[in-house]
Protein backbone atom coordinates (compact mmCIF):
# COMPACT_ATOMS: atom_id res chain seq x y z
CA UNK A 1 0.00 0.00 0.00
CA UNK A 2 1.38 3.25 -1.16
CA UNK A 3 0.72 6.32 1.41
CA UNK A 4 -0.37 9.15 0.20
CA UNK A 5 0.84 12.34 3.28
CA UNK A 6 -1.44 15.62 3.42
CA UNK A 7 -0.87 18.36 4.90
CA UNK A 8 -3.28 22.06 4.99
CA UNK A 9 -1.43 24.94 6.28
CA UNK A 10 -2.65 28.53 5.68
CA UNK A 11 -5.03 27.58 2.86
CA UNK A 12 -2.25 25.53 1.09
CA UNK A 13 -2.71 22.27 0.31
CA UNK A 14 0.58 19.77 0.51
CA UNK A 15 0.21 15.64 -0.71
CA UNK A 16 3.21 14.49 -1.23
CA UNK A 17 4.20 10.31 -1.36
CA UNK A 18 6.95 8.08 -2.02
CA UNK A 19 6.44 5.38 -5.27
CA UNK A 20 7.77 1.70 -5.51
CA UNK A 21 10.91 3.14 -7.07
CA UNK A 22 11.67 5.07 -4.00
CA UNK A 23 11.02 8.34 -6.03
CA UNK A 24 9.14 11.76 -4.18
CA UNK A 25 5.87 12.67 -5.41
CA UNK A 26 4.78 16.09 -4.47
CA UNK A 27 1.99 18.40 -5.15
CA UNK A 28 0.67 22.01 -4.22
CA UNK A 29 -2.15 24.49 -4.61
CA UNK A 30 -4.12 26.65 -2.80
CA UNK A 31 -7.31 25.75 -1.56
CA UNK A 32 -10.23 27.93 -1.83
CA UNK A 33 -11.66 29.28 1.91
CA UNK A 34 -15.07 28.33 1.43
CA UNK A 35 -13.08 24.68 1.46
CA UNK A 36 -10.62 25.01 4.19
CA UNK A 37 -10.35 27.74 7.11
CA UNK A 38 -6.40 27.82 7.55
CA UNK A 39 -5.45 24.37 8.52
CA UNK A 40 -9.38 22.79 9.11
CA UNK A 41 -11.37 21.42 6.61
CA UNK A 42 -14.80 22.95 6.48
CA UNK A 43 -16.23 21.13 3.43
CA UNK A 44 -15.54 17.67 3.61
CA UNK A 45 -16.94 16.71 0.42
CA UNK A 46 -15.61 20.06 -1.87
CA UNK A 47 -12.69 19.57 -0.55
CA UNK A 48 -12.18 15.29 -1.10
CA UNK A 49 -13.11 16.85 -4.80
CA UNK A 50 -9.70 19.14 -4.87
CA UNK A 51 -7.86 16.71 -2.76
CA UNK A 52 -9.06 13.77 -5.63
CA UNK A 53 -7.31 15.91 -8.56
CA UNK A 54 -3.96 16.50 -6.64
CA UNK A 55 -3.14 12.76 -5.84
CA UNK A 56 -3.91 12.07 -9.78
CA UNK A 57 -0.67 14.14 -9.80
CA UNK A 58 1.21 12.04 -7.36
CA UNK A 59 0.25 8.54 -8.11
CA UNK A 60 -1.77 6.26 -10.82
CA UNK A 61 -2.25 3.55 -8.29
CA UNK A 62 -6.44 2.62 -7.56
CA UNK A 63 -7.62 3.67 -4.62
CA UNK A 64 -7.48 0.43 -2.78
CA UNK A 65 -4.16 0.86 -2.82
CA UNK A 66 -3.94 3.89 -1.20
CA UNK A 67 -3.55 4.84 2.27
CA UNK A 68 -5.01 8.54 3.40
CA UNK A 69 -2.67 9.94 5.85
CA UNK A 70 -3.18 13.86 7.61
CA UNK A 71 -0.59 15.80 8.67
CA UNK A 72 -2.14 17.85 12.04
CA UNK A 73 -1.45 21.37 12.66
CA UNK A 74 0.06 22.15 16.04
CA UNK A 75 -3.10 24.89 16.54
CA UNK A 76 -5.49 22.00 15.83
CA UNK A 77 -4.17 19.81 19.29
CA UNK A 78 -4.41 20.73 22.62
CA UNK A 79 -1.51 18.72 24.82
CA UNK A 80 -0.61 18.39 28.24
CA UNK A 81 1.19 16.42 31.41
CA UNK A 82 -0.98 15.55 34.07
CA UNK A 83 -0.05 13.73 37.26
CA UNK A 84 -2.25 11.35 38.90
CA UNK A 85 -1.94 9.98 42.67
CA UNK A 86 -3.05 6.45 44.31
CA UNK A 87 -6.03 8.21 46.45
CA UNK A 88 -8.53 5.52 45.95
CA UNK A 89 -10.12 8.21 42.59
CA UNK A 90 -9.44 6.29 39.00
CA UNK A 91 -6.82 7.31 37.12
CA UNK A 92 -9.43 8.70 34.37
CA UNK A 93 -11.20 10.96 36.64
CA UNK A 94 -7.33 12.12 38.44
CA UNK A 95 -6.73 13.21 34.78
CA UNK A 96 -10.10 15.23 33.89
CA UNK A 97 -10.05 16.80 37.27
CA UNK A 98 -6.61 17.99 37.03
CA UNK A 99 -6.82 18.87 32.96
CA UNK A 100 -10.31 21.32 34.25
CA UNK A 101 -8.19 23.01 36.74
CA UNK A 102 -5.36 23.83 35.17
CA UNK A 103 -7.15 25.10 31.83
CA UNK A 104 -10.87 26.02 33.10
CA UNK A 105 -12.31 27.29 29.72
CA UNK A 106 -11.66 23.69 28.16
CA UNK A 107 -14.89 22.47 27.10
CA UNK A 108 -14.18 18.85 27.18
CA UNK A 109 -17.13 17.66 25.12
CA UNK A 110 -16.11 19.65 22.08
CA UNK A 111 -13.03 17.34 22.28
CA UNK A 112 -12.17 13.39 21.94
CA UNK A 113 -9.09 13.18 23.84
CA UNK A 114 -7.34 10.15 25.22
CA UNK A 115 -4.19 9.72 28.06
CA UNK A 116 -1.10 7.96 27.65
CA UNK A 117 1.23 7.02 30.97
CA UNK A 118 4.51 8.32 30.11
CA UNK A 119 5.86 7.63 33.54
CA UNK A 120 4.60 6.50 37.33
CA UNK A 121 1.86 8.98 37.77
CA UNK A 122 2.55 11.34 35.07
CA UNK A 123 0.06 10.59 32.12
CA UNK A 124 -0.18 12.51 28.34
CA UNK A 125 -3.43 14.14 27.44
CA UNK A 126 -4.33 14.81 23.83
CA UNK A 127 -7.65 16.20 22.86
CA UNK A 128 -8.64 17.07 19.27
CA UNK A 129 -12.04 19.51 18.45
CA UNK A 130 -14.77 17.05 17.76
CA UNK A 131 -15.45 18.91 14.72
CA UNK A 132 -11.87 18.70 13.28
CA UNK A 133 -11.48 14.76 13.79
CA UNK A 134 -15.00 14.14 11.87
CA UNK A 135 -14.59 15.99 9.09
CA UNK A 136 -10.93 14.36 8.47
CA UNK A 137 -13.09 11.27 8.53
CA UNK A 138 -16.29 12.73 6.11
CA UNK A 139 -13.37 13.68 3.74
CA UNK A 140 -11.86 10.00 3.85
CA UNK A 141 -15.47 8.60 3.14
CA UNK A 142 -16.08 11.27 0.44
CA UNK A 143 -12.97 10.23 -1.57
CA UNK A 144 -13.20 6.57 -0.96
CA UNK A 145 -9.86 5.91 -0.01
CA UNK A 146 -9.35 4.43 3.42
CA UNK A 147 -8.00 7.14 6.57
CA UNK A 148 -4.95 5.12 7.94
CA UNK A 149 -4.01 7.85 10.39
CA UNK A 150 -4.02 11.41 11.27
CA UNK A 151 -0.70 12.48 13.23
CA UNK A 152 0.06 15.96 14.64
CA UNK A 153 3.71 16.64 13.56
CA UNK A 154 4.90 18.46 17.01
CA UNK A 155 4.02 14.89 18.41
CA UNK A 156 6.18 13.52 15.73
CA UNK A 157 9.20 15.31 16.09
CA UNK A 158 10.85 13.71 19.41
CA UNK A 159 10.09 10.05 18.05
CA UNK A 160 12.37 11.31 15.06
CA UNK A 161 14.62 12.37 17.02
CA UNK A 162 14.31 10.13 19.24
CA UNK A 163 14.59 12.27 22.39
CA UNK A 164 13.72 11.45 25.93
CA UNK A 165 15.53 13.74 27.79
CA UNK A 166 13.83 17.66 28.36
CA UNK A 167 14.23 19.57 25.59
CA UNK A 168 12.66 22.60 23.42
CA UNK A 169 11.42 22.22 20.03
CA UNK A 170 11.01 25.73 17.87
CA UNK A 171 9.84 25.68 14.78
CA UNK A 172 9.56 28.02 11.84
CA UNK A 173 5.66 27.05 9.80
CA UNK A 174 4.96 29.21 7.24
CA UNK A 175 5.99 32.69 8.97
CA UNK A 176 4.64 31.26 12.22
CA UNK A 177 6.75 30.06 14.85
CA UNK A 178 5.85 26.92 16.97
CA UNK A 179 7.55 26.17 20.17
CA UNK A 180 6.85 22.40 21.85
CA UNK A 181 8.27 21.64 25.40
CA UNK A 182 9.15 17.68 25.51
CA UNK A 183 9.63 15.21 28.30
CA UNK A 184 9.42 11.43 28.35
CA UNK A 185 9.52 11.49 24.48
CA UNK A 186 6.22 13.13 24.86
CA UNK A 187 4.88 16.90 24.22
CA UNK A 188 3.53 18.46 27.05
CA UNK A 189 2.51 21.75 25.48
CA UNK A 190 2.67 22.74 21.78
CA UNK A 191 2.03 26.56 20.93
CA UNK A 192 1.87 28.66 17.81
CA UNK A 193 2.94 32.18 17.73
CA UNK A 194 2.86 35.25 14.97
CA UNK A 195 5.24 36.80 16.52
CA UNK A 196 8.21 34.83 17.76
CA UNK A 197 9.35 34.86 21.51
CA UNK A 198 12.29 36.47 22.61
CA UNK A 199 14.89 34.52 24.86
CA UNK A 200 13.33 36.07 28.29
CA UNK A 201 9.59 35.04 27.13
CA UNK A 202 10.89 31.59 25.95
CA UNK A 203 12.29 31.02 29.62
CA UNK A 204 9.71 32.28 31.20
CA UNK A 205 7.20 30.26 28.89
CA UNK A 206 9.35 27.06 29.66
CA UNK A 207 9.57 27.92 33.86
CA UNK A 208 5.17 28.30 33.84
CA UNK A 209 3.92 25.35 31.90
CA UNK A 210 6.81 22.83 32.91
CA UNK A 211 4.86 19.88 35.05
CA UNK A 212 6.99 19.91 37.96
CA UNK A 213 9.78 22.28 39.33
CA UNK A 214 13.11 21.53 38.21
CA UNK A 215 16.43 21.58 39.87
CA UNK A 216 18.08 22.51 36.72
CA UNK A 217 17.17 24.07 33.53
CA UNK A 218 16.53 22.32 29.56
CA UNK A 219 19.93 22.65 28.26
CA UNK A 220 18.57 21.39 24.69
CA UNK A 221 16.38 23.66 21.93
CA UNK A 222 16.41 21.61 18.53
CA UNK A 223 14.91 23.67 15.62
CA UNK A 224 13.45 23.34 12.37
CA UNK A 225 13.65 25.75 9.45
CA UNK A 226 15.23 27.93 12.57
CA UNK A 227 18.61 28.64 10.79
CA UNK A 228 19.15 32.04 12.59
CA UNK A 229 17.85 30.92 15.90
CA UNK A 230 20.37 31.28 18.79
CA UNK A 231 19.77 31.64 22.80
CA UNK A 232 22.34 31.91 25.36
CA UNK A 233 23.64 29.07 27.79
CA UNK A 234 21.56 26.18 25.39
CA UNK A 235 23.13 23.48 23.17
CA UNK A 236 21.22 24.29 19.82
CA UNK A 237 20.76 21.39 17.65
CA UNK A 238 19.03 21.50 13.92
CA UNK A 239 16.57 18.85 12.72
CA UNK A 240 17.35 17.13 9.59
CA UNK A 241 14.76 16.26 6.65
CA UNK A 242 15.47 12.25 5.96
CA UNK A 243 17.71 12.44 2.82
CA UNK A 244 16.59 10.38 -0.24
CA UNK A 245 19.04 8.86 -2.47
CA UNK A 246 19.29 9.74 -6.01
CA UNK A 247 20.49 13.40 -7.39
CA UNK A 248 16.73 15.31 -6.50
CA UNK A 249 16.01 17.27 -3.55
CA UNK A 250 13.18 17.92 -1.32
CA UNK A 251 11.07 20.66 -3.04
CA UNK A 252 10.75 23.68 -0.46
CA UNK A 253 7.68 23.08 2.10
CA UNK A 254 7.38 19.63 2.41
CA UNK A 255 9.93 19.14 5.06
CA UNK A 256 7.34 18.19 7.61
CA UNK A 257 5.38 15.93 5.28
CA UNK A 258 8.52 14.00 4.53
CA UNK A 259 9.61 13.44 8.19
CA UNK A 260 5.96 12.06 8.44
CA UNK A 261 6.29 9.48 5.68
CA UNK A 262 9.67 8.14 6.99
CA UNK A 263 7.89 7.49 10.35
CA UNK A 264 5.72 5.60 8.49
CA UNK A 265 7.67 3.64 6.78
CA UNK A 266 10.13 3.42 9.55
CA UNK A 267 8.43 2.73 12.76
CA UNK A 268 5.44 1.26 12.15
CA UNK A 269 4.01 0.94 14.99
CA UNK A 270 2.97 4.45 15.23
CA UNK A 271 -0.28 3.65 13.93
CA UNK A 272 -1.31 1.88 16.57
CA UNK A 273 0.05 4.87 19.19
CA UNK A 274 -1.11 7.85 20.25
CA UNK A 275 0.67 9.72 17.97
CA UNK A 276 -1.92 8.68 15.71
CA UNK A 277 -4.99 10.40 17.26
CA UNK A 278 -7.12 7.98 14.72
CA UNK A 279 -6.96 5.85 18.26
CA UNK A 280 -9.04 8.15 20.55
CA UNK A 281 -12.23 7.83 18.96
CA UNK A 282 -14.15 6.15 21.37
CA UNK A 283 -16.01 2.77 21.51
CA UNK A 284 -19.38 2.48 22.79
CA UNK A 285 -19.31 2.05 26.70
CA UNK A 286 -21.30 -0.77 28.21
CA UNK A 287 -22.96 0.59 31.34
CA UNK A 288 -25.88 -1.09 34.07
CA UNK A 289 -28.97 1.13 34.77
CA UNK A 290 -31.49 -0.35 36.60
CA UNK A 291 -32.57 -3.57 35.32
CA UNK A 292 -31.79 -3.24 31.97
CA UNK A 293 -28.20 -3.00 30.46
CA UNK A 294 -27.69 0.19 27.88
CA UNK A 295 -25.24 0.69 25.53
CA UNK A 296 -23.42 4.30 25.24
CA UNK A 297 -21.17 6.03 22.92
CA UNK A 298 -20.96 8.58 20.26
CA UNK A 299 -22.46 7.46 16.73
CA UNK A 300 -19.02 7.48 15.26
CA UNK A 301 -17.76 5.12 17.94
CA UNK A 302 -20.76 3.35 17.50
CA UNK A 303 -20.05 2.60 13.99
CA UNK A 304 -16.22 2.51 14.02
CA UNK A 305 -17.30 -0.55 16.69
CA UNK A 306 -19.46 -1.99 14.17
CA UNK A 307 -16.61 -2.39 11.97
CA UNK A 308 -13.94 -3.20 13.96
CA UNK A 309 -11.83 -0.40 14.19
CA UNK A 310 -9.66 -0.70 17.31
CA UNK A 311 -7.03 1.54 18.24
CA UNK A 312 -5.79 1.20 14.31
CA UNK A 313 -5.79 -1.91 13.49
CA UNK A 314 -8.56 -1.62 10.64
CA UNK A 315 -9.30 1.12 8.19
CA UNK A 316 -11.45 3.75 9.11
CA UNK A 317 -12.81 4.64 5.52
CA UNK A 318 -15.67 4.09 3.29
CA UNK A 319 -17.99 1.23 2.41
CA UNK A 320 -15.32 -0.03 -0.52
CA UNK A 321 -12.14 0.75 1.71
CA UNK A 322 -13.18 0.71 5.35
CA UNK A 323 -13.58 -3.27 5.35
CA UNK A 324 -9.11 -3.53 4.12
CA UNK A 325 -7.16 -4.34 7.10
CA UNK A 326 -5.20 -1.17 7.33
CA UNK A 327 -2.66 -1.61 10.43
CA UNK A 328 -2.24 -4.48 12.45
CA UNK A 329 1.19 -3.61 15.09
CA UNK A 330 2.46 -4.94 17.95
CA UNK A 331 2.66 -1.22 20.09
CA UNK A 332 4.09 -0.36 23.92
CA UNK A 333 1.65 2.10 24.17
CA UNK A 334 -0.72 2.04 27.12
CA UNK A 335 -3.23 4.31 25.50
CA UNK A 336 -6.99 5.19 26.96
CA UNK A 337 -9.72 6.66 25.31
CA UNK A 338 -11.55 9.10 27.53
CA UNK A 339 -14.11 10.97 25.68
CA UNK A 340 -17.19 9.67 25.08
CA UNK A 341 -20.64 11.46 24.41
CA UNK A 342 -23.96 9.87 24.97
CA UNK A 343 -26.17 8.64 22.34
CA UNK A 344 -29.69 7.65 21.69
CA UNK A 345 -29.74 4.55 24.21
CA UNK A 346 -30.28 0.75 23.21
CA UNK A 347 -31.11 -2.40 24.17
CA UNK A 348 -27.84 -4.40 24.11
CA UNK A 349 -28.28 -8.18 21.88
CA UNK A 350 -27.43 -11.15 23.92
CA UNK A 351 -23.83 -12.59 24.32
CA UNK A 352 -23.27 -15.18 21.91
CA UNK A 353 -23.67 -18.82 23.93
CA UNK A 354 -21.06 -19.68 26.74
CA UNK A 355 -20.90 -23.12 25.34
CA UNK A 356 -22.27 -24.52 28.45
CA UNK A 357 -19.18 -23.33 30.74
CA UNK A 358 -21.78 -21.96 33.78
CA UNK A 359 -23.13 -25.88 34.38
CA UNK A 360 -19.27 -26.96 34.20
CA UNK A 361 -18.51 -24.41 37.13
CA UNK A 362 -21.09 -25.49 39.94
CA UNK A 363 -19.08 -23.02 41.82
CA UNK A 364 -20.21 -19.84 39.91
CA UNK A 365 -23.01 -17.44 41.74
CA UNK A 366 -25.89 -17.99 39.58
CA UNK A 367 -26.91 -14.72 39.96
CA UNK A 368 -23.93 -13.13 38.47
CA UNK A 369 -24.33 -12.13 34.59
CA UNK A 370 -20.79 -12.64 33.14
CA UNK A 371 -20.38 -10.55 29.84
CA UNK A 372 -17.46 -11.18 27.62
CA UNK A 373 -17.34 -7.59 26.77
CA UNK A 374 -17.34 -6.56 30.31
CA UNK A 375 -13.29 -8.34 30.97
CA UNK A 376 -11.21 -5.85 30.12
CA UNK A 377 -8.01 -7.10 28.80
CA UNK A 378 -3.99 -6.44 28.01
CA UNK A 379 -2.26 -8.48 25.79
CA UNK A 380 1.47 -9.10 25.68
CA UNK A 381 3.43 -10.95 23.20
CA UNK A 382 5.97 -13.29 25.08
CA UNK A 383 6.56 -15.56 21.93
CA UNK A 384 9.04 -13.27 19.65
CA UNK A 385 6.37 -13.37 17.10
CA UNK A 386 5.89 -9.66 15.29
CA UNK A 387 2.58 -8.75 14.95
CA UNK A 388 1.25 -11.52 17.39
CA UNK A 389 -0.27 -9.91 19.96
CA UNK A 390 -2.16 -7.33 17.31
CA UNK A 391 -3.67 -10.62 16.23
CA UNK A 392 -4.36 -11.97 19.67
CA UNK A 393 -6.05 -8.50 20.06
CA UNK A 394 -8.32 -9.32 16.84
CA UNK A 395 -9.16 -12.69 17.71
CA UNK A 396 -10.24 -11.99 21.39
CA UNK A 397 -12.39 -9.10 20.03
CA UNK A 398 -14.29 -11.39 17.78
CA UNK A 399 -15.24 -13.42 20.98
CA UNK A 400 -16.85 -10.38 22.12
CA UNK A 401 -14.03 -9.69 24.81
CA UNK A 402 -12.78 -5.61 25.38
CA UNK A 403 -8.86 -5.33 24.72
CA UNK A 404 -7.38 -2.25 25.90
CA UNK A 405 -3.98 -2.10 24.96
CA UNK A 406 -1.31 -4.51 23.91
CA UNK A 407 2.09 -4.54 23.88
CA UNK A 408 5.39 -6.90 24.16
CA UNK A 409 6.52 -8.90 27.18
CA UNK A 410 9.86 -8.41 28.74
CA UNK A 411 10.53 -12.25 28.42
CA UNK A 412 9.80 -15.01 26.28
CA UNK A 413 7.14 -17.98 27.73
CA UNK A 414 5.88 -21.02 26.50
CA UNK A 415 2.42 -21.75 27.95
CA UNK A 416 0.18 -18.82 27.29
CA UNK A 417 -0.33 -16.94 31.27
CA UNK A 418 -3.63 -15.72 32.29
CA UNK A 419 -3.31 -13.28 35.18
CA UNK A 420 -6.62 -12.48 36.46
CA UNK A 421 -7.83 -9.26 38.97
CA UNK A 422 -9.02 -11.60 42.27
CA UNK A 423 -12.55 -10.05 42.08
CA UNK A 424 -13.17 -11.70 38.35
CA UNK A 425 -10.80 -14.29 38.19
CA UNK A 426 -13.85 -16.80 39.40
CA UNK A 427 -16.59 -15.66 37.61
CA UNK A 428 -14.42 -15.50 34.06
CA UNK A 429 -11.65 -17.88 34.34
CA UNK A 430 -13.03 -20.67 33.21
CA UNK A 431 -14.90 -18.93 30.24
CA UNK A 432 -11.78 -17.61 28.65
CA UNK A 433 -9.80 -20.81 28.77
CA UNK A 434 -13.26 -22.46 27.02
CA UNK A 435 -12.96 -19.90 24.27
CA UNK A 436 -9.24 -19.75 23.90
CA UNK A 437 -8.21 -23.74 23.94
CA UNK A 438 -7.63 -24.28 20.43
CA UNK A 439 -5.72 -21.36 19.82
CA UNK A 440 -3.74 -21.82 23.29
CA UNK A 441 -3.64 -25.05 23.73
CA UNK A 442 -1.30 -24.41 26.67
CA UNK A 443 -2.62 -21.72 29.20
CA UNK A 444 -1.67 -21.24 32.96
CA UNK A 445 -2.77 -19.04 35.40
CA UNK A 446 -0.24 -17.22 37.59
CA UNK A 447 -0.53 -14.80 40.43
CA UNK A 448 -3.48 -12.19 40.64
CA UNK A 449 -2.51 -8.56 38.68
CA UNK A 450 -3.30 -5.31 41.25
CA UNK A 451 -6.92 -4.57 41.53
CA UNK A 452 -5.26 -1.09 40.72
CA UNK A 453 -4.89 -2.23 37.04
CA UNK A 454 -6.75 -0.29 34.27
CA UNK A 455 -6.99 -3.96 32.95
CA UNK A 456 -8.92 -7.14 34.56
CA UNK A 457 -6.65 -9.74 32.72
CA UNK A 458 -3.57 -9.34 31.49
CA UNK A 459 -2.42 -12.56 29.06
CA UNK A 460 0.48 -13.27 27.91
CA UNK A 461 0.73 -14.97 24.54
CA UNK A 462 3.48 -17.43 24.67
CA UNK A 463 5.85 -19.92 21.93
CA UNK A 464 3.30 -22.75 21.90
CA UNK A 465 0.43 -20.38 20.12
CA UNK A 466 -1.60 -21.45 17.25
CA UNK A 467 -3.06 -18.17 16.31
Amino acid sequence: MQDLVVSINKNILKISTIDKEAQLKTAMLNVPKELVDDTRIIDPKGFSNLLEKSISQVSVLSKNKLGLNFVMEPQDIFLRYVTVSKNGQETGEQIISEIKAKDPDIKLDTLYFSYKKMAPFVYQFVGIRKEVMDNYLETSNALNIGLKSIIPWVLAFPKYENVNDPAIFVSKVDNDQVIALSELNGIFFAGTYKKEKTSEELTSLVKELSFYKRSSPIKCIFTFNCDSFTMPNYEIKKIESPKFNGNFNLPEGFEINNIVNFLLDSDPTILGGQINVLNMLPLPVVERKGSALLVTGSVIGALLLLVGAYFGITSLGNKKAGNEQLAQNNTSQETQVLSETTSQEQPVQEEQSQQGTENENPEKDPNVEVKRGNLKIRVENGAGVGGLAARTKEYLEGLGYTVLTIDTADSKVQPTVLQFKSTVQKEFENLVKEDIKTKFPEIEVKDNISEDSDYDLLITVGTSSEL
